[in-house]
């Protein structure tokens, strides 16, 4: 058991494995809590106790062997951490990722209920753009798990270690303010006289010809009102009567029940029921089995199957909640 005694100091480890996640010193030092100058000395130290260089210093970021030495160490530290947090009774800090449509509309009204319930579990939300990519290498904290919403047309396609549960799978339909519709020439009679109102596009129009073709009105591309970036930032312009955006329920419960906005329906030819993705919790397969993050996994799942009602319809079922495949 002599190897044992050659094992580096716990703190240059620490500072390593800060150092791979956050991408930078000084960030691994914001993260650690101490001065620049200390992860810096810590990386040196490592660096000579092994004799081989963790860190590419032409590009930036982890050398081939430092990659290697962060996969190996990395979820060893992390089960110390846990094994230590557990005989105190305490738990770490869980960071849970999104859009910002989810979390402010849906998500955040909702945790001082699942803080109420489990108050030793300290939740961090932080909302971000819906085309981050979920990277649990470059997360601050290895309990890491995110809700996105995934459309059809751009399935998952995370590194390994990845799990990832369905949570919900919502029917999507045209909403507009009150004082919108009234704007409208005439009542839309069948889903192609939308075509001609003022549509409100997010990054692209896939989602609307996805949408419209599921109306079986096929076109190759559709001209909106406005362009936007997100769903966050379409229904924010609905609500201000600038035109028709596509949602679901998770994202404007609220503003259907408070009349702000409504369903745009049509006269002759009623609108069919689509489903165009599904909200994915996701997190690495270490964070998965933690005590904290399970749950949290619980209580979503319970959250989310609440407003099962709008997922199903007579004309399309949603699938059973199930653990989705990660595309390589």
């Amino acid at each position: 058991m002599k190897w044992r005694y050659h094992i580096p100091p716990l703190a240059a480890l620490n500072a390593f494995v800060a150092y791979a996640r956050t991408g930078g010193i000084r960030r691994a030092a914001v993260a650690l809590g101490v001065d620049h100058a200390v992860v810096s000395r810590h990386l040196r130290d490592l660096e000579t106790a092994l004799g081989v260089g963790l860190r590419n210093r032409t590009e930036g970021g982890l050398s081939p062997q430092g990659h290697e030495y962060y996969a190996r160490i990395a979820p060893l530290l992390d089960g110390l951490a846990r094994a230590t947090a557990d005989m105190r009774g305490q738990m770490p800090q869980l960071t849970l990722t999104c859009s910002h449509g989810i979390a402010y509309h849906w998500l955040l009204p909702r945790l001082p209920a699942f803080r109420q319930l489990h108050p030793g579990v300290d939740v961090l939300l932080r909302p971000v753009d819906s085309d981050c990519r979920f990277d649990p290498e470059r997360i601050d904290t290895v309990l890491h798990a995110d809700i996105r919403y995934i459309n059809d047309q751009h399935p998952l396609r995370d590194p390994p270690r990845i799990q990832a549960l369905e949570l919900a799978r919502p029917l999507v339909f045209p909403v507009a303010s009150p004082e919108c519709l009234r704007r409208l020439a005439r009542p839309p009679r069948t889903a192609a006289d939308l075509l001609h109102a003022p549509l409100l596009i997010e990054d692209n129009d896939t989602e609307w010809r996805v949408w419209f073709a599921a109306q079986s009105v096929n076109v190759a591309q559709v001209s909106g009102h406005s362009r936007l970036w997100q769903a966050h930032l379409a229904l924010a312009a609905a609500r201000a009567g600038e035109g028709i955006a596509l949602a679901n329920t998770y994202l404007l419960e609220d503003d259907l029940k408070a009349g702000r906005l409504v369903r745009v329906t049509t006269t002759d030819v009623p609108l069919r029921d689509v489903t165009l993705g599904s909200y994915v919790l996701r997190s690495t397969d270490q964070a998965w089995q933690a005590r904290a993050f399970a749950l949290l996994r619980t209580w979503l799942e319970a959250q989310f199957h609440t407003g099962s009602e709008t997922l199903v319809t007579k004309d399309h079922h949603a699938p059973p909640k199930k653990r989705l495949p990660i595309m390589p």
